[in-house]
């Protein structure tokens, strides 16, 4: 028996097959994660003003590469081209968001703490399920043979 055997693709894995309701999640995910990179860039100041003292030294460069990874992957999940890996770059800003904001407010259960568990959670969850039928990875990227079902 070969290798090769057990990685043919699958049914079961074929996002191709999920609900349009999904894409729709995904698409309104992608769409959140877009506006939230743009709103990092347009509250620069507030943002340096908070935390100025903590991170002085590193934050532009963080500041620009977390604005950056939301725009480029908010759009990429919301068009699903190469779903995976954006969801994958923004898995640990959202993770590491409740931490850096205050520990007391995370400890008390903020608002902020619980949207960035929701968005953890839906990161997840799409890179279980995958894209959906309504992307470019499943339009583009998939091979034909995969339609003809």
């Amino acid at each position: 028996m070969s290798l090769l055997s057990y990685f043919r693709p699958s049914e079961h894995l074929n996002s191709s097959q999920n609900p349009i309701w999904m894409d729709g999640l995904r698409i309104l995910l992608g769409l959140f994660i877009f506006v939230k990179g743009l709103l990092f860039i347009e509250y620069a100041s507030d943002l340096f003003a908070v935390f100025g003292g903590q991170f002085s030294w590193n934050y532009p460069r963080a500041h620009s590469f977390t604005s950056v990874i939301h725009i480029i992957g908010g759009l990429m999940i919301t068009v699903g081209l190469l779903t995976r890996l954006s969801l994958i770059c923004q898995i640990p800003i959202f993770l590491m968001s409740p931490l850096i904001q205050n520990k007391e407010q995370v400890a008390q259960g903020s608002a902020e703490f619980w949207v960035a568990a929701l968005l953890v959670a839906l990161l997840l969850f799409f890179m279980v399920v995958g894209p959906g039928r309504y992307s470019l990875d499943n339009k583009v990227l998939r091979p034909k043979a995969d339609f003809q079902q």
